[in-house]
């Protein structure tokens, strides 16, 4: 049984990219400006040297999402966390995952950086985002996570949402934690998941060090 356990966390791992070989994605999609300084958020989550013990601080290639929801609220807050963040007033993003000591555990993270005041709008629409992302499936009953009602403990205030969601992935069970913040004109999605169910404590510490690393992109 523990064999077949370790197969099905290996093969999740893969299918959400936690294996990748790559390094920290960065794409720059205008010329750089004071918010968006070229190659920063990428620097940023290249040095995560203060992870949660248990994660390995070598960034892997941006989280893949284990399928396409079909709601579209769950669709933004997949695509923030995978690298795709909202593009109004985008300077720049990068993308990593992170590999956790648990069974198919990664957290899984997107850095956007904005021009002007466009972060905080972006924020306030993955917020509604995550109060409508009741249902994330991809259309099959193996592919179906479901939100929990109340707030994920320990995320909260004007800049700052998480909800955990529950259910199958590939027809096993699953767990995720989603987190959105922002730091001055810095974005930042969340991702902590894995086959046994995160710890709500690791993935407020988890999205701490991100809002006080990214703060140093305002500097």
């Amino acid at each position: 049984m523990r064999i077949v356990h370790a197969a099905v966390a290996g093969c999740l791992v893969l299918a959400t990219g936690a294996c990748g070989t790559g390094a920290v994605t960065y794409a720059a999609v205008r010329a750089p400006g004071k918010a968006a300084d070229a190659s920063r958020p990428r620097a940023v989550l290249g040095r995560m040297d203060d992870l949660p013990e248990g994660f390995f601080s070598h960034a892997r290639a941006p989280w893949r999402p284990p399928f396409r929801p079909r709601a579209r609220a769950c669709r933004l807050l997949f695509d923030a966390a995978a690298g795709r963040p909202p593009r109004e007033g985008l300077g720049g993003t990068a993308a990593a995952t992170y590999q956790g000591a648990h069974a198919g555990e990664l957290a899984g993270v997107g850095v956007a950086v904005y021009d002007g005041g466009e972060a905080a709008g972006h924020l306030a629409a993955l917020r509604d985002a995550l109060s409508h992302c009741a249902t994330a499936d991809g259309g099959t009953p193996y592919d179906r996570l479901t939100a929990a009602r109340a707030p994920l403990p320990g995320i909260g205030g004007a800049d700052a949402a998480g909800r955990a969601l529950s259910g199958k992935v590939g027809g096993y069970p699953y767990r995720m934690h989603v987190v959105v913040a922002r730091s001055g004109h810095t974005l930042i999605a969340l991702v902590h998941a894995g086959l046994t169910p995160p710890d709500p404590a690791r993935t407020a510490e988890l999205a701490r060090l991100l809002v006080r690393e990214v703060g140093t992109l305002d500097a």
